[in-house]
């Protein structure tokens, strides 16, 4: 079995023998597992090896990226081969900064699950399954996703390095009628630290008290987000503060520090490497090490961040957060509140709580206007308390503003990953004020 630092070997050997003046190749093997279920029981049980090699060449000016998932050696030389030509015949670009030089020192933090290809899918599926029909639920679905992922990274610069994690994720989604649903989600770095229980009552609980909801009126309301709806918003303030989307005009943040963007009670921060968080890693893609980066504190605009080009262009320095062409978060960090979920709606005078959503679109990345359809559990609050479950609308506002118009936030906060929220997420719930509600066309 052909392992990634074999592959990263033979792209150097080739970029070297056909004159790149530098090359990043970075080769991951993947072992996911999945367990879907619909209607309580399983409908698919299945697993993947994959293999991704990506290859960065620089000549001059010219630079070029690539990938492949092959293990063969010849087909991944060919790769090389190709990207090389094709840079050499293209048109030179704007300057770029030089691969960082190694070596350096890197400290893995956390442990990983080494007994990954024992774990066993549907006996954690099947426990979410029954905690969410015991809470009240008719029927479940979800799904459960493992992986095991080997990482390694070889430079022109001197820097060579390894990484090696394992992440779990379990989505649910309970029902006791047509109308009526819940979900909840549940991430975690080992399988000892997987809740599905607490995810499949959470969902059961939601689907049972939310049977026959009614129409919202529209106008605006004070939202009490949940965990999952405001983790959505924090990815998309964690991609804006990336230095590349700020250059290229699709980011609602400001370029410069010490910028209010954002209520005193809300601090956002990106972890190379955190405990809970599935996307860890001790290095960047040019092989630098991974740090703690603070974006927002209190309000203001700390800080971007930057791979090594966009460092040079910004005058600044890598935060560890490469991206051979586009810096990005790792795992984003929301800063808890003070208050209680119960306290939070004893302060809304007309609200609605929102728990799920899907289909967020951007009007402008650049206003950060936005509009999404909540699902799922959803309830008015009216003078304090929970009225009765609601459907059939949506949310239309901009980040920017809301922001700002953060009142409170929940003291405490989950991991929030899946397929609308690919970051991971460390976030409470958020009660924000004056949101654009409209009935949702079907």
């Amino acid at each position: 079995m052909v392992e990634p630092d074999e592959i990263v070997a033979w792209v150097a050997e080739t970029a070297s023998n056909l004159g790149a003046d530098s090359y990043d190749a970075i080769a991951v093997k993947l072992h996911e597992g999945q367990a879907r279920f619909s209607n309580n029981s399983m409908t698919i049980l299945n697993e993947l090896k994959l293999y991704d090699t990506s290859v960065y060449l620089t000549k001059g000016k010219k630079r070029i990226l690539g990938s492949v998932s092959s293990t063969e050696r010849d087909v991944v030389e060919k790769l090389v081969g190709r990207l090389y030509s094709s840079m050499i015949s293209g048109a030179s670009e704007a300057d770029f900064a030089p691969l960082p030089s190694g070596p350096f020192n890197y400290s893995n933090l956390f442990e990983f699950d080494r007994d990954h290809d024992q774990f066993d899918h549907a006996a954690y599926a099947q426990r979410a399954i029954d905690a969410a029909i015991s809470a009240g639920a008719s029927r479940v679905a979800g799904s459960l996703t493992s992986q095991h992922y080997k990482l390694h990274l070889r430079t022109s610069a001197g820097v060579e390095a390894a990484d090696e994690r394992t992440s779990y994720a379990l989505n649910v989604r309970a029902f006791t009628d047509r109308d009526a649903s819940g979900h909840s989600v549940a991430v975690a770095t080992k399988a000892s630290k997987l809740n599905p229980e607490d995810a499949g009552r959470m969902a059961g609980e939601r689907a049972f008290s939310c049977r026959s909801p009614r129409q919202v009126e529209p106008g605006k309301y004070t939202i009490l987000f949940g965990r999952t709806v405001f983790a959505n918003l924090i990815e998309a303030v964690g991609m804006s503060a990336s230095a590349y989307n700020v250059e290229a005009g699709i980011s609602f943040l400001p370029s410069k520090p010490r910028e209010e963007v954002g209520s005193r009670l809300f601090s956002l921060t990106d972890h190379g490497q955190i405990d809970g968080g599935v996307d860890s890693r001790s290095f960047d893609d040019e092989g630098v090490p991974t740090k703690t980066t603070r974006i927002i504190r209190e309000g203001y605009l700390e800080g971007l961040l930057h791979n090594s080009t966009t460092a040079s262009r910004f005058g600044s320095s890598t935060t560890g957060n490469a991206g051979l062409i586009q810096p990005h978060p790792w795992n984003l960090e929301v800063s808890p509140g003070d208050s209680t979920i119960e306290e939070m709606i004893r302060e809304t005078k007309l609200g609605i709580y929102v728990t799920n959503n899907w289909y967020t679109r951007f009007q402008s990345y650049k206003t950060g206007e936005y509009s999404t359809l909540p699902r799922d559990y959803a309830f008015l609050i009216e003078n304090g308390q929970l009225k009765y479950p609601v459907a059939g609308f949506r949310i239309s506002d901009s980040i920017p503003r809301q922001l700002k118009a953060i009142r409170l936030m929940n003291k405490e906060r989950s991991w929030i990953q899946w397929w609308e929220v690919r970051v991971p997420t460390l976030t409470p719930d958020a009660l924000i004020d004056d949101v654009t509600v409209t009935r949702a066309v079907s």
